[in-house]
């Protein structure tokens, strides 16, 4: 056999190669970019993740178009299998975005309320999607994760004279 029998798999490669090399740059490009701005680091993490995920998916539909099509019962199988992979690995996050999005309906905590969960008493003073950032009496800062916020006992002391005669 010569090579020109496994052209569309070496086309294939160098194809995925060239686009997670893009990727790649681009990605520290931008990241570069942002730093220099002065960006939060959350927002630079997102950036650079969508980046990497734009190409994965643009990598994935050029082997898809080079290798060739499957067929439609193939193509469902790996995809639940993808789906379900991706659920079981994302569990834990998900969990703490949708507890993230309760917490904020309920309008439970907000910045500068002083809590106490689990022990650990201090004001709040950033909300985000997956957790919730204490700074601490002696200035330090905790992390609390939206779903302990959501599962166990919360004593807000901020929130009294706020949500006056609601409860």
């Amino acid at each position: 056999m010569t090579l020109l029998a496994y052209l569309p798999e070496v086309e294939a490669i160098v194809t995925i190669a060239i686009v997670a090399a893009v990727g790649y740059f681009l990605s520290r490009w931008a990241v570069k970019r942002l730093q220099a701005r002065g960006a939060a680091p959350s927002s630079v993490r997102g950036v650079r993740v969508t980046i990497s995920v734009l190409s994965i998916l643009i990598a994935g539909a050029i082997i898809g178009s080079l290798i060739g099509p499957i067929n439609f019962v193939s193509g469902l199988t790996l995809s639940a299998f993808v789906g379900l992979a991706v659920t079981l690995a994302l569990q834990t996050t998900l969990a703490n975005v949708i507890a993230g999005f309760i917490l904020l309906q309920d309008r439970m905590l907000r910045l500068n309320d002083t809590i106490t969960i689990g022990g650990v008493t201090g004001k709040v003073v950033q909300i985000g999607l997956v957790t919730v950032w204490l700074r601490l009496e002696d200035g330090s800062v905790a992390s609390v994760s939206n779903s302990s916020l959501l599962s166990g006992p919360v004593i807000n002391r901020s929130a009294a004279n706020r949500l006056k005669g609601e409860y």
